[in-house]
């Protein structure tokens, strides 16, 4: 055998290993979390995804005006992705609140917090006062919670 026919040996080998390794890879990241993802509607929702993105949102709080700003769009499209998992109808969080609105303890606060958010979206000039910020995403924390998910 000569050198050539030995390297497209090697690479060919290092080619099928890289696939086999890639395909394990694939396979781990596909394995459902026992009793953590939910279908509703026909769509899948993974709760396991909750927790960790409530831990980022923490952190963006502590990111300045900016951060804030994204903490409250990020907890508000979280809570959100919950209400959908846990099945509630509507087709925008508005409509869901309504719907589910009795499985909250803290109602008038979510309301308010998404109104917020709302605010900040459609409103080139609206104040950000960080303590206002803060109590939203918490509320919204909290709505999380009284749905059942872990943050």
């Amino acid at each position: 055998m000569n050198a050539s026919g030995l390297i497209a040996i090697l690479v060919l080998s290092a080619l099928m290993y890289a696939l086999l390794r890639q395909s394990a890879k694939t396979s781990q990241k596909r394995k459902p979390y026992r009793g953590m993802k939910v279908e509703s509607q026909g769509e899948v929702y993974d709760l396991s995804r909750v927790a960790p993105k409530w831990h980022e949102i923490q952190a963006m709080l502590k990111n300045g005006p900016s951060g804030l700003r994204s903490a409250l769009f990020e907890a508000d499209k979280l809570l959100d992705y919950v209400m959908q998992a846990k099945g509630f109808h509507g087709t925008t969080m508005g409509e869901r609140l309504k719907s589910g609105g009795k499985r909250f303890s803290n109602l008038n606060d979510v309301w308010a917090a998404h109104k917020l958010r709302n605010q900040f979206a459609h409103s080139l000039d609206h104040d950000l006062v960080p303590s206002q910020v803060v109590k939203a995403v918490h509320d919204l924390g909290k709505a999380i919670s009284d749905l059942g998910v872990r943050i």
